[in-house]
């Protein structure tokens, strides 16, 4: 059964009442006993000097390499035809001395990631899109899941936050249907303290109704993509409507200075962020100084520069997911590294910049604007790669780099992915190509837009 299908047809409260139900599920199985240990000894690293965490670091890095080598298929191999041996690789300057992973690699023979000793009822699926947006589906254990969750903790914990904290969600969630036409376009997850917004909704005939749901919940903190955030805090500010907010948190898109200073005129305080993906294989948390803090005990991370560049390319280790071994894996994100120290004292590499996931919104007929697209091709696994452009209100063109096996049964499911992203208030285009053009630092713009300009 299609469940989003499904989902679609049911009156509002009984999407909230599965929401919930969704919600209850999630917390059950991720805030466990588990977690908690987790949680306790992420925070007690934080009083470590830098050469403790580097040790911590080194010693998990030892172990997962001897698991890789052993157990998973395209590990053992490697090491065979480069005639070494796991004892070989014990710091992260060893591992300099293997190869690259690229996306690609993995995405095209992922049962070769798939280590032979983790049961597979340990495990759950997962999937990413990535700033190329080509989808990349894996394995992780239901541990690993708990201690990505453990490290973003440590860091909302830092800013005063806690797990059962009232949230305002701004996501990139399909919990509204396209085609609803009136509010509310938010659901609750009741057990999760949560307040779902649909960022597929949010135009200037709507936003008034969105600011009263944020303003009626009562809630103290917002939470989600950087576009969405700052696009209702620039109609918060158009509209004169004060939101005094204690904590905005922002993820999975790179921050333009001019949506940190929206949201900050806008709800009063300045947002916090911090870099991470659903591979595992980096995480980057900014602490109470306003410093981004490589977490150095979650995954083995890797600033490879960029010659001519102040920039390097962002390679790590997913230590914690034994079940599927990414080394040197590239993130297709940038890092400018920093090389001052940070007066809160916590250990950690410090990051000046991250440049990564830096998207412009595209504008539908109405006026409304959409940011964070790429989860239209979260399940195009047979995509080699994506970018949207628009050159008009109204319309756009979905570039597609087609992998091996891309068939006209993809395209049905792309069209209907986009159709329900979109709604009917944009045309759009296919258009296949061999390659689409990068930057000078090999970086991809997802969405490319002549249309849409940061209000300031």
């Amino acid at each position: 059964m299609d469940w989003e299908r499904f989902y679609a047809t049911l009156p509002v409260p009984l999407q909230e009442a599965a929401v919930s139900v969704e919600g209850w599920r999630i917390r059950r199985q991720r805030y466990n006993r588990v977690f908690h240990r987790l949680l306790a000894e992420y925070r007690a690293r934080e009083t470590w000097t830098q050469e403790a965490v580097v040790a911590w670091r080194h010693q998990r890095l030892t172990a997962f390499i001897a698991h890789a080598a052993r157990t998973v298929p395209y590990y053992r191999d490697l090491f065979r035809e480069l005639g070494a041996t796991p004892e070989d690789f014990r710091t992260l300057e060893d591992v300099r001395r293997l190869p690259v992973l690229d996306k690609r690699t993995v995405q095209e023979q992922p049962e070769r990631f798939v280590s032979e000793a983790v049961p597979r009822r340990a495990t759950q699926r997962c999937h990413t899109s990535g700033t190329t947006g080509a989808g990349l589906h894996f394995i992780a254990t239901i541990d690993s899941q708990r201690e990505h969750w453990a490290v973003w903790w440590r860091y909302r914990a830092w800013h005063g936050l806690a797990p059962d904290e009232p949230c305002l969600y701004f996501g990139g969630r399909s919990i509204v249907p396209a085609t609803q036409q009136r509010p509310p376009f938010w659901r609750r997850n009741r057990p999760g303290r949560q307040v779902l917004f649909s960022g597929y909704h949010l135009s200037p005939a709507h936003a008034p109704a969105y600011l009263d749901a944020m303003r009626r919940s009562g809630a103290r903190w917002i939470h989600g993509y950087p576009s969405m955030v700052a696009l209702i805090a620039g109609y918060a500010l158009e509209l004169g409507v004060s939101l005094p907010m204690r904590w905005v948190t922002l993820g999975a898109e790179n921050v333009l200075p001019q949506q940190a200073d929206l949201i900050t005129r806008a709800f009063g305080v300045r947002p916090r962020s911090h870099y991470s993906m659903a591979e595992g294989v980096a995480n980057i948390s900014e602490c109470p100084e306003g410093c981004h803090h490589l977490d150095e005990d979650f995954a083995a991370v890797e600033l490879l520069p960029i010659p001519g560049s102040d920039a390097c390319r962002i390679l790590g280790v997913n230590l914690s997911n034994p079940a599927f071994p990414l080394i040197r894996y590239d993130t297709g994100d940038l890092a400018v590294p920093s090389g001052e120290s940070c007066p809160c004292g916590r250990p950690g590499r410090l990051v000046a910049a991250i440049d990564g996931r830096d998207e412009n919104y595209v504008v539908t007929k109405s006026g409304a604007r959409l940011g964070r697209l790429d989860h239209i091709f979260k399940d195009m696994v047979r995509v080699r790669e994506a970018q949207i452009r628009q050159a008009r209100p109204g319309h756009m063109e979905l570039r597609v780099v087609r992998g091996p096996g891309y068939s006209t049964e993809d395209e049905a499911a792309l069209r209907a992915e986009t159709r329900k992203r979109v709604g009917d208030d944009m045309d759009f285009d296919i258009v296949y190509v061999d390659a689409l053009p990068r930057a000078a630092s090999g970086k991809l713009r997802f969405v490319v837009s002549e249309t849409v300009r940061e209000k300031q």
